[in-house]
C-alpha cells in the first residue's frame, strides 16, 4: 500500500490531488509506522524540505505479537499488562506501534503558545527516557499548556522510536506538577528532568570467580605512589575470622526490555574454576546462595601446598633478601614467627634494605645496613649493621651496632649502637647510647652515654670517657607530658601579663565613679520617697556603674583562676622532678677517672654534675633537695634499700 493509498477521510479525486505536486499542500492525514520516513516522501513529493513540515498526534494503535498470537491489537484495558514485568520480559513477545498523524505545513499553522526547550535523553540500553524541561521566562500558563508540553513530548519519542502509552505515567504525573508550579510562579524558574518512559533494566550474569582475599592486602607502593619492587607477599598474612578466599557461584542474569520495545537478552555465566578447593582444619568453609567463603580459624599465614589450603603460624626460611623474599610485612597481631636460619657470619640472614614485620622474629645470623625489623618479640644471634632499626617489646640481641627500640631489651654486646626502651640489660658495653627508665650493664667500658629516668646499675666500670645521667623528662611518656605542662605555663604566664594593667584600669574607673554612683542612688531613693518617678536616665547611669563593676569582678576572678591554674602546672612539673630526688646511680666497681655523672633538673632547668676521681669507691649517687632552692649531688659508700 502506497503513501497517498493511506489518507483517511478523503475521497480518491483528493487523493489524486493532494498526490501532485503543489505548492498549495497543507496538511494530510495518514497511518503509519514511521512518521519520519513519510515525511520526507511526502516533502519530496510535494517539492518540500522536510524541515517545512511538521506533524500531530491523532491516535495510537498498540500491537503485540507472542507465541499466542500475531499481531493482536491491544484494547486499553489489555495495555495494562505492560506492567507487568513478567509479561514485557517474555522473550517471543514483540511490540509495535501504528500511529495515526496529521502531517501540514508549518508555516501555515502557526501557534502562538511558546513552550519551554524539551529535550529527551536516555541511559545506555535505553530502559529509561528522561525529558529535561529548561528554565524560561518567556513560557505562559494556558489552560492548554499542559496538553501542549504533552503533545512535544510524545513527538519526540516518536522521533526516536520511543514508544508511546507504555509505561509513560510518571510523564503525566510530572507535567502536571510543573505546569502548576508556571501558574503560580508565573514563569519556570529552574531546569526539571523526570522520567518519561521506564522500560526494564536487565541484570547482567554473574560469572564465577575465585577471590583470593589475602593477596589483596600486599600493597607493592609506597607513601608517594612509587612501587617498592621489595615487597612481593612472601608471607601473606590473615587474622582470626578472617575471609581468606571467596569463590563467587555462577548466577543467571535477567532479561530487559528498553523503551522502543526491544528485548535485551542477558548471556549465560561463564564457569572457568572448576578444580576443588582442599582446606585444613585451620579454615572454615562457609557457604551462601551467592558464593563460598573460607574463614581463617586462626592468626597466621597462608600456606598453599598441592592444592590445600592451610594457615600456619611457624615458619623457616634460610635467609630474608631481595633476591629470595623480598620484605616480609604482616600484622603484629598475626601470631607469625618467623625462624630466619642463616648463621654464615659473612652473609646477612635479613638483607640490606629489607623490612620485617611479624608477630615474632628469630634470626640466627646478622642483620644488614637499612633492615628493618617490627615484631613484638625480636631475638638476634649475630650482629646488627649501624644503619639497622629494631622495633619489639622484648628485643634479645648479640651484638648490637644499629638502633633499637622496645620496652624490655638485652644485649650481649653493645658497640657503638643506641638503645630506646623502659628496662636494658647489657652484658657488655663500648661507647654507644642507652636511653630508659632502668639500666643494668654488667662490664662499661669507654665513651658511652647512659641516660634513665630511675637507675642506672653498673658492675664494673673498666673505662673513661662515660656520661652517666640521670633525666626523668627522657622516657617518652613523660617527656612528652613535661612538653605539655611547659607548653600551657608558657601560655598562662603570657596571658598573665597583660591583667594587672587592666584590673588597674577598671579599679581606678570604679574608684572615680563610685561617689557620682552613691550620689545617683541616693537621689532615686529621695525621688521616690516623695513619690516621684525617677527619670529612666538616672537608673541607666546607676545600671552602667554596676556592669561596670561585675565585670571588673569577673576579671578579677578570672585572674585568680589563672594564677591558680599556673600555681597546679608548676606543682604538677615539681611532682615530675620529684623523682629525680629518687633516681640512683649504682657502681659495684671502684670509680675511673675522666667519667662524668649529671642530673638533670626540669624545673627551672638545671644541671648538676659530678666527676668521681681515680678508685674512688661510691656504691650510691644520688641528688638531694635541700629544702632552700639548694641541691646537692649525695654519695655513699653503702647500698640503699630502695
Amino acid at each position: 500500500m502506497g503513501i497517498l493509498d493511506k489518507i483517511k477521510g478523503q475521497n480518491s479525486e483528493t487523493k489524486k490531488q493532494n498526490a501532485q505536486p503543489s505548492s498549495e499542500f497543507s496538511s494530510i492525514i495518514i497511518d503509519t509506522t514511521n512518521v519520519i520516513k513519510e515525511i520526507k516522501n511526502i516533502a519530496t513529493a510535494n517539492r518540500l524540505n522536510a524541515s517545512e513540515l511538521s506533524f500531530k498526534l491523532l491516535k495510537v494503535t498498540t500491537y503485540m505479537s507472542d507465541e499466542k498470537s500475531e499481531n493482536h491489537e491491544m484494547s486499553a484495558e489489555e495495555m495494562s499488562l505492560f506492567l507487568d514485568d513478567t509479561f514485557l520480559l517474555n522473550p517471543s513477545l514483540k511490540i509495535s506501534q501504528n500511529y495515526r498523524v496529521e502531517i501540514f505545513k508549518t508555516a501555515l499553522y502557526p501557534t502562538s503558545l511558546h513552550l519551554p526547550d524539551i529535550t529527551l535523553s536516555g541511559n545506555k540500553n535505553l530502559t529509561k527516557v528522561i525529558a529535561t524541561i529548561s528554565q524560561s521566562h518567556d513560557v505562559v500558563y494556558t489552560p492548554d499548556l499542559e496538553q501542549a508540553i504533552i503533545d512535544d513530548i510524545q513527538i519526540k519519542k516518536m522521533k526516536t522510536g520511543i514508544l508511546l502509552g507504555i509505561r509513560d505515567q510518571n510523564m503525566y504525573k510530572e507535567v502536571k506538577k510543573l505546569v502548576a508550579a508556571i501558574h503560580v510562579n508565573g514563569f519556570l524558574d529552574k531546569n526539571h528532568s523526570f522520567i518519561v518512559c521506564s522500560g526494564v533494566d536487565e541484570i547482567a550474569p554473574v560469572n564465577d570467580n575465585l577471590l583470593l582475599h589475602y593477596k589483596k592486602k600486599v600493597n607493592p607502593k609506597t607513601a608517594d605512589g612509587k612501587v617498592d619492587y621489595a615487597k612481593r607477599g612472601f608471607v601473606l598474612a590473615v587474622e582470626k575470622d578472617e575471609c581468606v578466599l571467596e569463590y563467587i557461584k555462577p548466577q543467571s542474569g535477567t532479561p530487559g526490555r528498553n523503551c522502543r520495545g526491544g528485548f535485551i537478552a542477558v548471556p549465560e555465566p561463564r564457569v572457568s574454576n572448576n578444580e576443588v578447593i582442599n582446606i585444613t582444619e585451620n579454615l572454615t568453609k562457609k557457604e551462601s546462595e551467592t558464593s563460598i567463603k573460607y574463614i581463617a580459624n586462626l592468626g597466621g599465614y597462608v600456606h598453599l601446598e598441592k592444592g590445600t589450603y592451610d594457615i600456619q603460624e611457624h615458619m623457616e626460611i634460610n635467609e630474608i633478601s631481595f633476591k629470595s623474599t623480598g620484605s616480609i610485612d604482616t600484622s603484629l597481631d598475626s601470631n607469625i614467627k618467623i625462624n630466619i636460619k642463616e648463621t654464615d657470619i659473612l652473609k646477612d640472614a635479613i638483607g640490606a634494605g629489607m623490612s620485617v614485620e611479624t608477630a615474632e622474629v628469630h634470626v640466627q645470623g646478622n642483620v644488614a645496613s637499612g633492615a628493618r625489623v617490627k615484631a613484638k618479640i625480636v631475638e638476634i644471634g649475630g650482629q646488627t649493621h649501624q644503619s639497622a632499626y629494631i622495633e619489639a617489646d622484648k628485643i634479645i640481641i648479640t651484638v648490637h651496632h644499629g638502633e633499637a627500640n622496645g620496652q624490655d631489651v638485652e644485649i650481649d654486646r653493645l658497640e657503638g649502637g643506641r638503645v630506646i626502651a623502659d628496662t636494658v640489660y647489657v652484658k657488655n658495653m663500648t661507647g654507644g647510647e642507652i636511653i630508659a627508665k632502668v639500666i643494668k650493664i654488667d662490664n662499661l667500658m669507654s665513651n658511652a652515654k647512659i641516660t634513665a629516668s630511675e637507675k642506672i646499675e653498673i658492675m664494673e666500670l673498666k673505662g673513661s670517657n662515660n656520661k652517666l645521667i640521670i633525666d626523668p623528662s627522657v622516657t617518652k611518656e613523660f617527656h612528652e607530658m613535661i612538653e605539655s605542662i611547659n607548653h600551657k605555663i608558657e601560655q598562662l604566664e603570657e596571658e598573665l601579663k597583660a591583667y594587672p594593667r587592666q584590673l588597674s584600669s577598671k579599679k581606678e574607673y570604679i574608684d572615680k565613679n563610685k561617689p557620682m554612683a552613691e550620689m545617683v542612688k541616693e537621689k532615686i531613693m529621695e525621688l521616690k520617697r516623695n513619690r516621684v518617678e525617677p527619670p529612666l536616665t538616672l537608673f541607666a547611669k546607676v545600671k552602667d556603674f554596676q556592669e561596670k563593676v561585675m565585670e571588673y569582678n569577673t576579671f578579677l576572678q578570672t585572674f585568680k583562676d589563672k594564677k591558680e591554674e599556673l600555681r597546679d602546672y608548676k606543682e604538677e612539673l615539681s611532682g615530675v622532678q620529684n623523682k629525680v630526688f629518687l633516681a640512683r646511680i649504682i657502681n659495684h666497681s671502684v670509680w675511673k677517672e675522666f667519667n662524668e655523672v649529671r642530673f638533670k633538673l626540669i624545673y627551672p632547668p638545671r644541671d648538676m654534675t659530678y666527676n668521681p676521681k681515680e678508685n674512688e669507691v661510691i656504691r650510691e649517687i644520688s641528688l638531694k633537695d635541700m629544702g632552700t632552692g639548694e641541691y646537692r649531688i649525695m654519695r655513699s659508700n653503702e647500698y640503699s634499700n630502695s
